[in-house]
């Protein structure tokens, strides 16, 4: 990642926008997608109720099975951003929704981010530009 020890990344639960920052200069490195599909459609796949009853009190456990599923995945994107910061020393987690926090309490718990500085901040659906520029002005204000 050309030396980079500051990055924003700017997450969702559909992808992730990793961007260096260097000597005031800012450079879009990477983006992740997740694994993490929200709304699934398997092929063939019925009502969530059980075989005998059309009552939705008497589910089965296909709710449970997709939940697992998506919980899996979920954290197999976690774990892949892990991976891709750990390099990085000052770290921004940008974006909407809760999956910035979620990556801060997972790297957190995690001893390879001890002594790194993370930084969380809202902010909704960007374009490229607005992300480059969102990073340059918040590490350029942290280095005042």
């Amino acid at each position: 990642m050309e030396n980079y020890k500051q990055v924003g990344v700017w997450i969702d639960h559909s992808k992730a926008h990793l961007i260096g920052f260097k000597s005031g200069q800012v450079k879009h490195l990477e983006t992740v997608d997740s694994p993490y599909e929200s709304i699934k459609r398997i092929d063939g796949e019925g009502k969530d109720t059980t075989r005998f009853s059309p009552n939705s009190e008497h589910a089965s456990n296909n709710e449970y099975r997709k939940n697992n599923t998506a919980q899996n995945e979920i954290n197999e994107y976690l774990r892949l951003m892990e991976q891709k910061l750990l390099h990085f020393e000052d770290i921004l987690l940008f974006g909407p929704g809760t999956m910035k926090e979620k990556l801060k309490n997972r790297m957190k718990d995690n001893k390879a981010f001890d002594g790194k500085w993370m930084s969380v901040e809202n902010s909704d659906k960007l374009t490229e530009n607005q992300l480059l520029a969102f990073v340059r002005e918040f590490f350029k204000k942290e280095s005042v």
